[in-house]
């Protein structure tokens, strides 16, 4: 196997160039039952930032003055990208019906982090009248499947404390192992904590 270095300040960070290679990548187009989901492109930008601003509406989804402008912008052009992650290894897709060929969401993920066995699911967000569909049931299995069959051994989120329903979501579909807790140690109104789930593929 062919072993790609990048010098990341004092740090080496070593990569496998299987995956630059796109041969342990999720695919650029796929499908579900209903869906149709491929790589977003700078023509999508706008109807995806809508659907990015709409999940405003979703309490505890984000802290509010994360959510910017050129969000899905940034995401297309350059990746919103883990500490020391690198494009090749980032998607952002876009999910659209198949009977209508709308936009009805995104899902953004990384392959491989924080260690090469795991594919790390960044968002996942549907417009508020396509929620409660069962569309992101289908994308996220679909999607565990693909990364089983390409050798990933884990899947991995993070998902808020005041999240409610994003919670009831990942754990019925099975992350159910917590990994890791950020946020603040004090209960306050304002207080914010992120719990990292993992899921066994």
């Amino acid at each position: 196997m062919n072993i790609l270095k990048r010098k990341i300040g004092e740090k080496s960070v070593v990569l496998s160039r299987e995956l630059v290679d796109n041969k342990s990548l999720i695919a650029d187009l796929w499908e579900t039952e209903r869906l149709i989901i491929r790589d977003a492109n700078l023509l999508d930008v706008d109807s995806l930032q809508e659907i990015y601003i709409q999940s405003q509406s979703a309490e505890g989804w984000t802290r509010d003055h994360e959510v910017t402008t050129d969000y899905i912008l940034n995401g297309v052009k350059q990746g919103n990208l883990p500490p020391n992650g690198m494009k090749e290894f980032y998607k952002i897709q876009l999910i659209t019906l198949k009977d209508s060929a709308r936009i009805v969401g995104f899902i953004e993920f990384y392959h491989g982090y924080p260690d090469k066995e795991v594919l790390y699911i960044a968002t996942l967000l549907f417009c508020e009248d396509c929620r409660n569909n069962g569309y992101g049931q289908e994308v996220i299995n679909k999607l565990c499947e693909q990364a089983l069959e390409l050798g990933f051994r884990q899947a991995r989120l993070g998902v808020t404390l005041r999240n409610w329903s994003g919670l009831y979501f990942w754990t019925k579909l099975g992350f159910n192992t917590i990994l890791k807790y950020h946020g603040d140690k004090v209960l306050a109104k304002d207080s914010f904590a992120l719990l990292v789930l993992g899921k066994t593929l």
